[in-house]
């Protein structure tokens, strides 16, 4: 019997722990995608393009897609970098931090959810197997 393959089994899973997040991030009108970027940008005055997609797991195209949506809502603004006019910087509105602000909790009830219902060691075990797995598969790209 053929064995189940990875990659449905780890999108199986991803879908899964989106949807919680996805569901609790709903009222402020953010998926856990966008307010993991904004969290990001947040933690910087200004960020590049791809310093971002870097810390966010991402290309710089897909995450120039996924930026244009906060752009159009005022949460976050791109502009020329001052220091590199090719590049450009990331900044969030100050409803860009209102935004996140006011998400967190929800954000962490989620957090919440996700650990209640996998049990403690069970979350433990699986941050824990999904970081080394992570790490061990990046250095093979």
């Amino acid at each position: 019997m053929e064995s189940p393959c990875t990659a449905m089994i780890a999108r199986r899973f991803a879908r899964r722990v989106t949807a919680i997040y996805d569901e609790a991030l709903g009222p402020h009108e953010l998926t856990v995608g966008q307010f993991g970027i904004l969290a990001n940008v947040r933690r910087s005055v200004s960020v590049g393009v791809a310093a971002l997609a870097e810390r966010v797991s991402s290309d710089a195209s897909t995450l120039s897609r996924l930026l244009k949506p906060l752009a159009a809502a005022g949460l976050l603004t791109i502009e020329p970098d001052l220091g590199d006019r090719r590049a450009r910087a990331i900044r969030l509105t100050d409803a860009g931090h209102e935004r996140v602000r006011a998400a967190r909790p929800a954000w962490a009830a989620a957090q919440a959810a996700v650990a209640d219902r996998l049990g403690a060691a069970r979350h433990a075990a699986v941050r824990a197997t999904l970081d080394d797995a992570y790490s061990r598969l990046e250095t093979a790209v």
